[in-house]
């Protein structure tokens, strides 16, 4: 299998990944990566391995392409761990630079999704990423979203306190909004 150019800036891939095919239609692009390194590592004993068990296939979505969803089609090869001590025997290559274990989306479409989902709501994030040639769904978008970390406030000049009822007498809510110094300071000001 004779392997394609990889230096490209438009799509970059992580070192030691190659295109082995790339299969293009009128709304999405299928590319083939493989992997050339000599050895993978042993998720568990960290240590390499070069003894070959066989090969699986596994699809991801990338960030789009001209507007054409980017579907990743990824020959991961399964090795037998050569530590007599490591309690998993055969494991499957991981490439975290690219994308997580059990991921369906690359690290970089999730980023991408993320700065969307911060900026807009799940639900607007779903109507305008189909036309970024992106496909996501609001709940999976919201399980993205509960994964950043946001870092706490220093200090709070402005407390807002909202407090309702779902139902009478049963079940209540509590809202907390806070405004930082620069916000409160831009709120006084105003006439």
């Amino acid at each position: 299998m004779d392997c394609l150019d990889t230096t490209s800036p438009f799509f970059p891939l992580p070192d030691g990944l190659v295109i082995a095919s790339l299969f293009a239609t009128d709304t999405q692009l299928i590319v083939q990566v493989a992997c050339r390194l000599p050895t993978a590592c042993c998720p568990l004993c960290q240590l390499p391995s070069d003894r070959i068990h066989g090969n699986s296939g596994r699809t991801v979505a990338d960030l789009p392409c001209a507007g054409r969803r980017v579907i990743l089609a990824l020959t991961v090869r399964k090795c037998v761990c050569r530590t007599p001590t490591c309690p998993r025997r055969i494991f499957t290559e991981r490439f975290p630079d690219l994308v997580q274990s059990s991921a369906r989306i690359t690290n970089r479409l999730r980023d991408a999704l993320t700065a969307l989902g911060l900026a807009t709501s799940a639900e607007v994030c779903v109507r305008l990423t189909p036309k970024l040639g992106m496909q996501i769904t609001a709940s999976t978008l919201l399980r993205v979203l509960r994964t950043v970390s946001c870092s706490p406030p220093t200090f709070v000049r402005i407390l807002g306190v909202d407090d309702w009822s779902w139902k009478k007498g049963q079940i209540y809510g509590t809202l907390l909004v806070g405004a930082s110094a620069k916000e409160a300071n831009r709120v006084a000001c105003r006439p």
